[in-house]
């Protein structure tokens, strides 16, 4: 008798139209019904993803042209090639670690925002709630910006990017709709065509590329922008956390932690690195040729992909139609992950049924991608930093309460992870959030604001928000939980 986990998609679609509590037509398409729901170890026996898919999924994810853009930040601060490539491999090489642990999360069953109960509690993960929101809302938003600034190039300038962000949204929700499965089927290919491209881009751009810095910096100035660059890439990576576990949540139970591990490192690493360093390097062509700067002042990084493409002719015009379509897979852990980031906002979110959220997430991430194209460049730095310091907070608090507080796996109730009075209430981790935030407050370095601290650093100051914020938040968490743990039970 053949094991459920080996019958055919048709013969699985067969057996559910008999099953009343289950429309038949999701079934069908594999369409995904649930939402933040715990997936336990008996479902994962039967509707099972492949360890491999860990890896695709951000292949797919990080293949993409706002990958491209953040590699080419480095170069508008002032930084020559050779500098960003080193900021890139160190930052990478460090800060991927932290959403391939946190990948393994989702061996539990439990979606990151989900999980996060247990540290933050249930009312102060509310938190981790709304700034994953807008962090997914936000990253949607721009990523599709990326995307859309390829079209608007391609078409000098004929097809608005706001256009373009509507497209691209549009696209993204039909795949986010659908759900997990589909996700997974479709990422484990969508990172080839991409690649095609920044393959041929970097060889027929490369006579442009250059070494040299577009500024002159030495001392303070320098390390001001290697700082501040090493804070974009950093946030690039870690804005990963907030969701890394969804995707596996239907891993068979008896996965090993290092195999989903190795394999989301492996899958955000290598894509990352090779497209940020590819974003650097044609960015470099605006110091040694004239018309890829006037491009890059009019389409941003889609006029320096036009003119790294056009010694190809018609097929580059191809090929950018597929660079500005990497901001799909790209897209799909923002759209996807939003709905159920938004279930946890209470027991009335639950029942709010996934696809009406991800229509909701949709909705705001054309509204604001379409306001936010006209100042791209601000709000992209900005987006990134703010990003980074929830974010750092988020892992800060998750790290110490599962090595300090829990000491392993074992110390976790599962079967809780909707019950408040089994979990804490949050104070420990709403303070060192409000710490954490502080630290940011004092060394953060966006376009319109410039901490005390951050000012220090060269003439127009360094972000250094991300240390500081790790450091207040990090001394301050372990205090507050052991007096919520001996005052409060959980």
């Amino acid at each position: 008798m053949d094991h459920p986990a080996e019958l055919s998609d048709k013969t699985q679609c067969d057996l559910t139209h008999d099953k009343r509590s289950h429309p038949w037509f999701p079934r069908c398409l594999s369409i995904e019904e649930g939402g933040i729901e715990r997936v336990t170890d008996e479902e994962r026996q039967q509707n099972t993803t492949k360890f491999w898919n860990a890896a695709t999924f951000w292949f797919s994810a990080n293949m993409a042209v706002a990958t491209l853009n953040i590699g080419s930040l480095g170069g508008s601060l002032g930084l020559g090639f050779w500098d960003c490539f080193i900021v890139i491999l160190v930052v990478n090489l460090t800060s991927d670690l932290l959403p391939a642990w946190t990948a393994t999360f989702g061996l539990t069953g439990l979606r990151m925002t989900t999980f996060s109960r247990y540290s933050f509690g249930y009312w102060g993960n509310m938190l981790v709630v709304i700034f994953s929101m807008i962090a997914t809302t936000g990253w949607n938003a721009i990523n599709s910006i990326s995307g859309a600034s390829v079209l608007n190039a391609l078409s000098n300038g004929k097809f608005p990017t706001w256009a373009g962000v509507i497209v691209i949204c549009t696209l993204v929700w039909v795949i986010c709709a659908l759900g997990i499965t589909w996700i997974h089927r479709l990422d484990a290919f969508l990172w080839i065509p991409p690649l095609v491209v920044w393959c041929v881009a970097a060889g027929t751009g490369a006579s442009s590329f250059t070494s040299e810095a577009s500024q002159a910096l030495e001392g303070s100035n320098k390390a001001a922008a290697v700082l501040t660059y090493m804070a974009s890439i950093f946030s690039f990576s870690v804005s990963w956390v907030n969701c890394a576990a969804d995707y596996n949540v239907r891993m068979p139970p008896e996965t090993p932690h290092w195999k989903i591990f190795s394999a989301t490192y492996v899958g955000i690493f290598v894509p990352t690195v090779l497209v940020q360093s590819l974003g650097a390097a044609m960015y470099s062509g605006t110091i040694t040729n004239a018309a890829w700067k006037e491009a890059y002042s009019s389409s941003s990084i889609g006029g320096l992909l036009e003119m790294a493409l056009e010694p190809v002719g018609g097929f580059g015009k191809f090929l950018m139609v597929l660079a500005a379509l990497s901001a799909i897979p790209n897209n799909i852990p923002n759209n996807y992950s939003f709905a159920l980031h938004a279930q946890n906002l209470g027991p009335c979110a639950i029942r709010v049924p996934r696809i009406v959220l991800v229509t909701f997430g949709f909705v705001v991430a054309v509204i604001i991608g379409c306001c936010a194209a006209k100042y791209f460049d601000d709000t992209l730095q900005t987006l990134l930093s703010v990003i980074g310091y929830w974010t750092v907070i988020h892992i800060t608090v998750v790290v110490e309460e599962h090595f300090l507080f829990r000491r392993g796996w074992k110390a976790y109730d599962f079967d809780a992870w909707n019950n408040p009075t089994a979990l804490p209430f949050g104070w420990a981790a709403i303070g060192a959030f409000a710490f954490g935030f502080l630290g940011a407050a004092l060394g953060m370095k966006v376009a319109w604001y410039a901490g005390p601290i951050a000012s220090l650093i060269g003439i127009k100051g360094a972000n250094i928000g991300h240390e500081i914020t790790f450091a207040f938040s990090g001394l301050v968490f372990p205090v507050f939980r052991w007096l919520e743990k001996r005052y409060g039970g959980q």
